[in-house]
């Protein structure tokens, strides 16, 4: 009897496996288990010693004690964490939209300079960077540039001055995030304006107010007519016109030559098929020095203005919502092959994660996606209107070409015969 009960002992003061501890533990219901539940019971002790008295616990009972504490203090940190992280997730999910902004007009009239003042604004470029672009462009015989050279980065790009690449970047207001598509203006570079303006929201057509530059672009051959159509084309249903270089020597601020644009403006973009009332903004702006972008005008620079800035146009526009949880929609617009098949797109519907299966039409491969890049981010999931990169198994790069669909395995879309 005394052999049994001291195995019977013995056995309370050995600590569970491994598994069986993080088991219990890992459930929400669990009670904590005490350093004296763990230790050999006072009556078992008595019968195998003979003393009245149970002894104190063993030291082999308090490790295990003190083993089950950290395993639980461990697990429930752990728990938080992970609370944490998807609180935080879903409130970014929630609170922000994100659009797409194409920067559209004739060359020269000031596009990648009010591009790279409003990420100068927005904080997204330091003083001492903004220094260094000043030199280089001062360098270049070429002082009022160097606010462009935060959006053309191409050392070809700002030795002639002319965007020929798709700038893009990125910046945020109260209620939105925005990626900002800076699109060539010259007429060679069309086709690559096509490619800007065909993933954008909205279009923010850019004009310059100078003496001579306004009619070059708009007259037959330029190009903001030509951009404007080709926005409403590839989609872009809203418009914001700014008025550049109000703060120009020729201009100065003058509401007469800001009224004598607007009125050859909104002809045409009613022919092109924009609501003007309801789908166009107009406002004066300086891209250069900032002027009526992030806050509004002081009166001291220009007294009949009293509308909004760029930021409050743009925070404030309002956009068809895309169905976050509809079937996936993802046109190609490029892809490469990088330890799998990259394809790049806009998302139109419906949210890609990782893990999932969808289909590559019209081809109909199916794919599984190992990968999701937002600009230099990884990230687990991504939803509409959001511009990614979806590394993709299943399918080989040659067979994917511009032009195709990732969509979802239930619902895809058919070729038309």
């Amino acid at each position: 009897m005394e052999h049994d009960a001291h195995a019977e002992a013995s056995s309370h003061a050995v600590p569970p496996p491994e598994d069986a501890t993080v088991d219990d533990w890992a459930r929400d219901d669990a009670e904590p288990m005490s350093v004296e539940s763990s230790a050999t019971p006072p009556e078992v002790a008595a019968v195998d010693s003979g003393a009245d008295t149970p002894p104190a616990p063993s030291a082999s009972a308090a490790v295990a004690g003190e083993g089950v504490k950290e395993i639980q203090s461990s697990l429930q940190s752990l728990e938080l964490k992970t609370n944490d992280a998807h609180v935080v997730e879903d409130d970014v999910e929630e609170t922000k939209r994100h659009l797409n902004v194409v920067f559209i007009g004739h060359v020269d009239a000031g596009k990648s300079t009010t591009g790279g003042q409003i990420l100068f604004l927005s904080g997204q470029v330091d003083d001492r960077t903004i220094q260094k672009y000043e030199k280089e462009a001062k360098d270049k015989s070429r002082e009022s540039w160097y606010m462009a050279y935060i959006m053309d980065t191409n050392e070809e790009e700002r030795v002639k001055g002319k965007t020929v690449e798709v700038g893009r970047a990125h910046f945020e207001t109260e209620h939105t995030r925005f990626t900002i598509l800076d699109a060539p203006g010259h007429k060679s570079y069309v086709p690559n304006m096509i490619s800007g303006a065909s993933q954008a929201d909205i279009g923010v057509l850019v004009i310059s107010a100078r003496k001579g530059e306004f009619e070059t672009g708009y007259e037959r051959g330029g190009q903001t007519r030509e951009h404007v159509l080709l926005a409403k084309t590839l989609g872009v249903a809203k418009l914001v016109v700014v008025i550049n270089k109000m703060d120009e020597p020729t201009v100065k601020w003058s509401k007469e030559r800001y009224d004598e644009i607007e009125a050859k403006m909104v002809p045409f973009l009613k022919s092109s098929g924009y609501n003007v009332k309801k789908d166009v903004q107009f406002l004066p702006i300086s891209g250069l020095v900032g002027t009526n972008m992030k806050t509004r005008m002081d009166k001291s620079i220009c007294s009949w203005w009293d509308g909004p800035c760029l930021f409050e146009v743009l925070d404030r526009i309002v956009v068809p919502l895309r169905d976050p949880k509809g079937s996936v929609r993802m046109p190609i617009i490029d892809k490469y092959k990088d330890m799998g098949t990259v394809a790049m797109g806009k998302i139109e519907s419906g949210t890609i994660r990782e893990g999932d299966s969808l289909l590559v039409m019209p081809n109909k491969s199916h794919v599984k996606v190992i990968g999701l890049n937002l600009d230099e981010s990884k990230v687990r999931r991504a939803g509409p209107a959001e511009n990614v990169r979806v590394k993709l198994s299943g399918v080989e790069e040659e067979d994917v070409m511009a032009g195709f669909v990732l969509s979802s395995v239930g619902k895809f879309i058919f070729r038309r015969k």
